[in-house]
């Protein structure tokens, strides 16, 4: 009708649980969708923990597109980080509640339930990793109550799901498989690019190989440390690049620094 204007409805707003925010791969994983859905229609709100330490990093780029961050006391502290998470699910009255921090997603998950939230989603985004033993104590108790206040599980891989929920669930169809995904356009080949950063770095006539990713247990700098020796010693003018940071760093940087062929092969 004429001079009647159109009210668009409000996006659905769902709560994202993603524990100690540290830019790692599943806050890429999570800000990759997020960046490319139709945030008309589908909102993300963040909830991380106090002690994250890339919170401002994020929170700049998840408002710009419309989102929001709260910050909750770390699960540690139980007693105060589920009734922060039961006050926040009830003020935004939120519909779907998505948590990525793996078996412990029993807690958010029994907060958004106390809030009366009816879809609560369990997020799959890894294995137990034998580097972090510490960890998978804690892992291995809150396992077996992984799906006990979540209606719907998801994971990355058919592993990560079994892990998680359990074979018997795999086989009965009641993990959904949500593979990561990437934005390919950000790593299309551009010879200028590849130039001008060969030129900076001194590896205009080398071959190289490059390694992006955390330096810890799960990334397996060391196994690419190994096949990066086998290469080298055929060809001298090949060049390993690892990127990153991580508990395993120095560790890495020490192990290399130390190997009597390295000559200047390996870049950090």
């Amino acid at each position: 009708m004429d001079g009647v204007k159109e009210v668009m409805p409000e996006p659905i707003r769902v709560a994202q649980i993603m524990g100690k925010m540290i830019n790692g791969g599943v806050e890429a994983v999570v800000m990759n969708y997020y960046r490319h859905i139709d945030r008309s229609k589908v909102q993300f709100d963040f909830i991380v923990d106090a002690d994250s330490t890339h919170t401002q990093f994020l929170q700049d780029q998840i408002e710009s597109l419309g989102g929001r961050i709260y910050i909750v006391p770390p699960y540690q502290k139980l007693g105060q980080y589920i009734p922060a998470l039961v006050a926040i699910f009830r003020k935004n009255s939120y519909q779907i509640v998505h948590s990525h921090i793996n078996s412990l997603s029993v807690f958010p998950l029994y907060a958004a339930k106390k809030a009366g939230v009816p879809v609560r989603i369990a997020h799959s985004h890894s294995t137990a990793a034998p580097g972090e033993w510490k960890k998978n104590i804690f892992k291995y108790m809150l396992r077996p109550f992984s799906k006990i206040y979540a209606t719907h599980y998801v994971a990355c891989s058919k592993l990560a799901g079994e892990w998680l929920f359990g074979k018997k669930a795999m086989r009965n169809g009641q993990v959904t498989i949500f593979n990561n995904a990437i934005d390919l356009d950000k790593y299309c080949f551009n010879k200028k690019v590849r130039d001008e950063v060969r030129n900076e770095l001194g590896l205009q006539n080398k071959f190289v190989i490059g390694h992006v990713g955390n330096f810890r247990y799960q990334k397996n700098q060391d196994f690419v440390i190994d096949v990066f020796r086998e290469i080298h010693a055929r060809n001298p003018e090949s060049v390993l690049l690892m990127i990153g940071d991580g508990e395993d760093f120095e560790r890495i940087r020490a192990r290399v620094e130390s190997m009597p062929e390295n000559t200047g092969g390996y870049g950090y």
